[in-house]
């Protein structure tokens, strides 16, 4: 089947992995996704300033992501109660500048393949998977 729709979905995206999902929420793991992908921007271009800080602006991060003043001021906060990220103003027209926490990111990369880990187990314990188990059920005599 010719589908318009894969052309949409092989164009600029955003990548945001579904542990930091089920770890923070959906705002804050794009939050998070965005500013690590500033992070990577400057620093291949050598661009972060002294101790690792970078800047990206609300409207940047909003035309990239869609999150709003306030989503991204309700990410931050919790990223920043995290420990994960810590964040400055400064300048004329202020900007917004990040730097990440090592130590906190490195906490965070092991949080999250603790619990990559832990559902690899769960899912060996279950007995079927979900399309064996919606092969088994019935309805009304037909099988789904």
């Amino acid at each position: 089947m010719d589908n318009k729709l894969d052309e949409v979905f092989k164009m600029d995206f955003i990548r945001v992995p579904r542990p930091l999902i089920r770890k923070f929420n959906l705002n804050t793991a794009i939050m998070l996704s965005e500013i690590y992908s500033e992070y990577k921007y400057w620093e291949a271009r050598d661009g972060l300033q002294q101790g690792g800080w970078f800047f990206s602006t609300i409207e940047n991060i909003f035309n990239n992501t869609g999150l709003s003043n306030h989503q991204q001021r309700v990410a931050c906060n919790e990223l920043k109660e995290y420990g994960i990220i810590k964040v400055k103003y400064h300048g004329m027209p202020k900007k917004r500048y990040f730097k990440f926490d090592s130590t906190m990111f490195n906490k965070l990369s092991c949080d999250v393949q603790l619990n990559l880990s832990n559902e690899a187990e769960e899912d060996k314990s279950r007995p079927d998977s979900f399309e064996q188990v919606m092969k088994k059920r019935t309805f009304a005599g037909y099988s789904f």
